[in-house]
């Protein structure tokens, strides 16, 4: 019997290990982006004014932590959007793009399964700046604002480093200074519509996103649909 040529035999090998090389490369390159992916998530929703459908992206840290209930991980997530509008100066845009750099790649069993992600909001038109400008940007950065973790083989907000970016005092200036009950109060059997004039000529940036955020709490509270309509068959509009 002819024994195989050794020759044949190492570029079979050599072959199949670059095979299993690349289809490795390619399904960590995936994996990491998922990291970007779920933040996208959380901020497409916020830009949609979805505050509660945001935490969907939320480790169970996060969500089981002493006093996180509903409201109060609603109420973070809409003043965090407004401290970063403001850091940014785009509280009149609700398109806005972020773009996302992640600390490292993620490789599995190399590490701990965290990843810090930095992050800029830009308005929608902003593309290709240079020179002083793009050095601003730059250093405007929130570097390693968001940590994410894997979580049953799931990418999650675990973290957002507000206490040592750029943003901590815009952000605790704002949770201390904007009153979300200008509009509706809260009772305990559902809400109280405050007696407010709202002249949309005059309303500036913030109050619109205040209006617009207490609108969405109605919403939430009376359900998916504010106006239940009849059933009909076969009715053309």
């Amino acid at each position: 019997m002819q024994k195989p040529n050794l020759k044949i035999i190492i570029s079979l090998a050599i072959i199949a290990v670059f095979v299993i090389g690349v289809l490795t490369y390619v399904s960590i390159l995936g994996e990491n982006d998922k990291i970007d992916r779920v933040i996208g998530e959380y901020f497409n929703n916020l830009k949609s004014g979805n505050y509660r459908e945001a935490c969907d992206v939320f480790s169970a840290s996060i969500l089981t932590s002493q006093g996180a209930d509903d409201d109060r991980l609603v109420t973070f997530n809409f003043i965090l959007e407004l401290a970063l509008l403001t850091h940014y100066n785009l509280m009149d845009q609700y398109d806005y793009t972020v773009e996302l750099q992640r600390s490292r790649v993620w490789i599995p069993f190399v590490g701990n399964d965290a990843v810090q992600v930095g992050i800029v909001l830009k308005r929608k038109d902003q593309h290709g700046v240079s020179g002083k400008r793009a050095v601003t940007q730059q250093n405007s950065r929130l570097h390693d604002f968001i940590t994410v973790v894997r979580e049953r083989g799931s990418w999650k907000i675990r973290q957002f480093n507000i206490t040592d970016s750029a943003i901590a005092e815009v952000y605790n200036e704002l949770r201390g200074r904007v009153d979300l009950n200008r509009y509706i109060q809260r009772t305990s059997d559902g809400f109280q519509i405050k007696n407010a004039d709202v002249n949309l000529t005059t309303l500036s940036s913030i109050d619109r996103r205040i209006l617009r955020f207490s609108l969405y709490k109605i919403q939430k509270a009376l359900g998916s649909e504010l106006l239940p309509q009849a059933k009909t068959k076969n009715r053309l509009f």
